[in-house]
């Protein structure tokens, strides 16, 4: 009983001493996390006051070489902009041309099937239409016998039944 005993306050012992270092250990990751926040919100406070300074903001604590500095950093994001700027222009001007190109393509091509056909437009074909009718039928009753033909057809609007 007695080695039972020892043996359960030997385990009690470890297992405090256990629980003690994870302790330790836990209370140290805080603290290490705790310090990474107050450097990440130093560095934020950094960059939103060069963020301000960048917008014209706070300038008068400035030195002139901080000032040179701003002024070389603000010049090479304008350069840099505009050269996107002007890549996107020249990308949109391609895909323009590409289209004009397509639809001069598609132009060509209608001119040319009209041409093999000899098919011309709608409205140049009325003032045609009618002289080719008028010879077609001239020649078409020179050609056939004509006979009276009586139908019960009626042209024109129907007459009202009284």
């Amino acid at each position: 009983m007695k080695s039972m005993k020892k043996m359960m306050e030997q385990c009690e012992i470890y297992r405090s001493g256990y629980f003690h270092a994870e302790r330790l250990q836990e209370e140290r990751d805080v603290q290490d996390l705790k310090n990474e926040v107050t450097v990440m919100v130093n560095r934020i406070e950094l960059l939103q006051l060069h963020c301000r300074k960048l917008m014209g903001q706070d300038l008068g604590s400035c030195s002139v070489d901080e000032l040179n500095e701003i002024t070389i950093q603000i010049e090479k994001s304008l350069t840099l902009i505009r050269s996107r700027k002007a890549k996107v222009h020249e990308e949109e001007v391609g895909k323009l041309k590409a289209e004009i190109a397509g639809t001069r393509e598609l132009v060509n091509e209608r001119a040319t099937l009209h041409e093999m056909f000899e098919e011309k437009p709608l409205w140049m074909q009325s003032g045609s239409l009618e002289s080719e009718n008028n010879a077609l039928s001239s020649s078409a009753f020179e050609n056939m016998n004509i006979s009276d033909v009586e139908t019960d057809l009626f042209i024109g609007l129907p007459r009202r039944q009284v």
